[in-house]
């Protein structure tokens, strides 16, 4: 005869084994009370038919103390002694399932183990930081699920799948933000491999991208407040350089002095030209790691003048060029942005001119000033060197930034030079020219960058050992869209736009100081010998514009070239305002900019598509390709006089202090010398830096590379042909252009520059 107690376990036992009555305690395991029509319709039973059965069946659980009725809210529930019954059941499930071989796992550790429910909760503890008790719930649940796919073995991302599903039903958002398994699907994995080898980009391109994917999706889920992650990923604003918004600064502007004096690297401060440049070669590897974008030598010339003394101008030559070799690449490398800028003076402005000079074994020589000579000929041998790098395929970096102030254009020696450069410009669209004044204190990159010493009045401290933090681009047709032709109303959308920008670039700051102090970043960190290399606290937050000519058009109704005075400029001037407010509350160099944006700009101008409909959207051209302007501010494909188009350019630039970029696109027929003039004229007109540009064809089978787009090669006739051009601030082979911009190509009004005449 059975014992009291043991009656009472039977009876328990009883009331769970039939399958009815465990599929409710399960239920309400993981649901919470139910009502007794919300039972019947969870376990899918006739209200009708198999109502008799139901009731038999919960009287059966709430006699035997497995479940209780709430009276008040008619909600039945599970008692603690149920849970008990439902944990037993499930490891008993388990235990069974395992023996018989039926629930493995293939884990992220490329291994084959046994299914353990507690696995999935310690996950959840350890990873997502959810409480022991939900977890253990969760992990139940996800079991129940997995247990009747009745597959023969789970992946670790199957699981993780499953439990973020529950998690979202729960609405526990915040823990599967952070329980996220990153990573890309295989169908785009396979897509990635089969484009890097019709665009002839190699492995490391894939491993780029790839790694990028990753990253990225890591700081939209767990680093940027939520509201800005998904305006990044609803159009509305478009944060670059996802993948490294943690890890590295975007741009740094190096200065020269720092490396040439100490001693770094484990290697003594250089003693010759050519171990000067060497270092050069060095910084550039190690500090391309610490750097998402390019890498900028202002100065370069000057900086190096004291190591050219006594030098033949044919060995100055002959280094320089083979340095330059050094660096050279015709191709793109994985990061395309991971760009050089070389930037020489043809001046030495009196600002730079009584500063100490820094020459062999680190040694003080001098002012720089009393190196002019010197300068000049690592000027022109920079210049030559570049023509002859350049005498096939146009490099895609380095690039070459000259220096145009007023006392350089009055000079015989210096204008000559320049002369050279543009025809530099003519033949294969490499000089970049910064417009300045004769004592003007700013440093640009090729990417339109520019530093200036309105930060704390401190030209090198701003200038220089400091660069761009990074970019966030705002979409401003979509702004213009939803104002609906109201002044008001854009300018206000454009302010709460602005505001949630300045929190993003408030975590940018919080994460890069964070990398400086562990350090994860020693060569910006700087050593305890020569100090801080990187001033993070000058860098400048760059706040870009995508579409302002679309915007402008889309809201007044009128092409950018007849607002460019009124409304345009207005909505850089509120924005600077607000920037200069900002700047000041939060301690950090906020600035409106115009940056490029290949990344954003087909990618903004597709969600509007979604959002508005095409009928909507104004396009960047007019073939149905649609894309947003990024530079120059004035669309490319714009008819206007080449006079109007820099008088309007120059506007926007004065504007836009933190970064601009006119480019002007050239035909053969432009002679450099009047290239020249017409960069003449530029800096009387305001404009500040300027870059010719045109396309080539350049032949993959005998390697001659001529002006154009031609279907054939002109030497051999081979129709296996790359073609290059300027898609925003570099020269990239087309393939690498967006798909819009690169349908769009042959809209770009072309000019021919010539004494008698600046129409297209």
């Amino acid at each position: 005869m059975l014992r009291s107690s043991e009656r009472v376990g039977a009876g328990i036992l009883d009331a769970a084994s039939a399958p009815v009555r465990l599929q409710i305690l399960r239920l309400l395991s993981t649901k919470g009370p139910l009502q007794y029509t919300e039972l019947m319709f969870q376990l899918k039973l006739d209200p009708v038919r198999d109502a008799g059965k139901f009731v038999y069946h919960l009287k059966n659980l709430t006699d035997t103390g497995l479940v209780t009725l709430d009276k008040k809210t008619k909600r039945y529930g599970i008692t603690e002694l149920g849970s008990m019954i439902v944990s037993f059941a499930r490891d008993l499930d388990e235990y069974v399932n395992v023996k018989r071989g039926k629930l493995y796992v293939r884990t992220s550790k490329l291994a084959i183990e046994e299914f353990h429910r507690n696995k999935i909760a310690r996950s959840l503890v350890v990873e997502a930081g959810v409480p022991q008790e939900i977890a253990d719930e969760i992990a139940a649940e996800a079991e129940d699920r997995l247990v009747r796919l009745k597959t023969l073995y789970l992946t670790a991302p199957l699981i993780r799948e499953f439990v973020n599903a529950i998690l979202i039903e729960k609405k526990l958002e915040e823990y599967r933000h952070k329980l996220t398994r990153l990573g890309m699907p295989v169908h785009d994995v396979a897509q990635l491999v089969k484009i890097a080898g019709e665009k002839g980009l190699g492995a490391d391109y894939v491993n780029y991208i790839s790694s990028k994917s990753v990253l990225s999706e890591y700081v939209l889920l767990n680093c940027l407040p939520h509201k800005l992650a998904d305006a990044h990923l609803s159009g509305a604003i478009h944060i670059a350089n996802l993948e490294s918004w943690i890890l590295t600064p975007n741009e740094v502007v190096h200065d020269l002095r720092y490396f040439l004096k100490h001693a770094i690297f484990g290697t003594p401060a250089p003693d010759t030209l050519e171990a000067a440049l060497g270092l050069v070669n060095q910084m550039l590897a190690v500090v391309g790691a610490e750097a998402s974008g390019e890498q900028t030598f202002d100065f370069f010339n000057i900086f190096l003048a004291p190591f050219a003394r006594g030098m033949k101008t044919e060995n100055i030559a002959r280094v320089l060029y083979y340095f330059f070799t050094s660096i050279l690449r015709e191709m793109p490398p994985s990061n395309p942005q991971a760009g050089i800028s070389i930037a020489v003076e043809l001046t030495i402005p009196e600002f730079l001119a009584q500063e100490e000079a820094i020459g062999p074994n680190g040694n003080t020589l001098g002012k720089y000033g009393d190196y002019s000579e010197e300068a000049l000929l690592i000027a022109e041998s920079t210049i030559e060197a570049f023509r002859k790098i350049s005498s096939g395929r146009p490099p895609i970096t380095p690039h070459l930034l000259v220096k145009v102030r007023p006392k350089a254009l009055r000079n015989d020696r210096t204008r000559k030079i320049l002369e050279r450069a543009h025809e530099l410009a003519a033949q294969r669209s490499i000089p970049f020219f910064e417009l300045l004044g004769d004592e003007e204190k700013s440093s640009y990159s090729a990417t339109g960058l520019r530093l200036g010493d309105e930060w704390t009045g401190h030209w090198d401290a701003d200038c220089m050992r400091t660069g761009s933090m990074d970019t966030i681009f705002l979409n401003l047709p979509r702004i213009a869209y939803e104002a609906k032709k109201n002044d008001d109303r854009f300018l206000a959308l454009l302010r709460e736009t602005v505001t949630l920008t300045v929190e993003g670039f408030k975590a940018k700051k919080r994460f890069i100081n964070e990398r400086l102090k562990q350090p994860l970043l020693p060569i910006l960190s700087g050593n305890s010998t020569a100090g801080p290399y990187f001033y993070e606290k000058n860098a400048s937050y760059n706040l870009a514009f995508v579409g302002l000519s679309e915007a402008v058009e889309a809201h007044t109704g009128v092409r950018a070239e007849k607002t460019a005075p009124d409304f345009g400029l207005k909505l850089l001037q509120d924005t600077s305002k607000h920037l200069k407010t900002a700047s000041q509350e939060g301690e950090m160099r906020l600035t409106i900019s115009q940056r490029p944006a290949d990344e954003a700009v087909e990618r903004l101008a597709e969600l509007d598509i979604q959002q508005f409909g095409r009928s909507v959207i104004v396009p960047g051209s007019g073939r149905g390709h649609v894309y947003y302007t990024d530079i120059p501010t004035v669309p490319l494909s714009m008819k206007a006089s080449l006079e109007n188009r820099i008088t309007i350019e120059s506007k926007f630039q004065s504007a836009m202090p933190g970064g601009h970029l006119n480019v002007v696109c050239i035909s053969g027929g432009s002679q450099p010398i009047d290239l020249l003039k017409f960069t003449e004229r530029a800096l009387g007109f305001g404009c500040k830096f300027l870059t010719y540009s045109s396309n080539y064809s350049s032949c993959n089978m005998c390697g001659r590379t001529d002006l154009g787009i031609n279907p054939k090669c002109n030497q051999c006739g081979s129709d296996r042909l790359t073609y290059i051009g300027r898609a925003s601030y570099g020269l990239l082979p087309f393939s690498l252009w967006p798909d819009a911009k690169r349908k769009n190509v042959e809209d770009r009004v072309v000019y021919t520059v010539s004494s008698s005449s600046m129409d297209t």
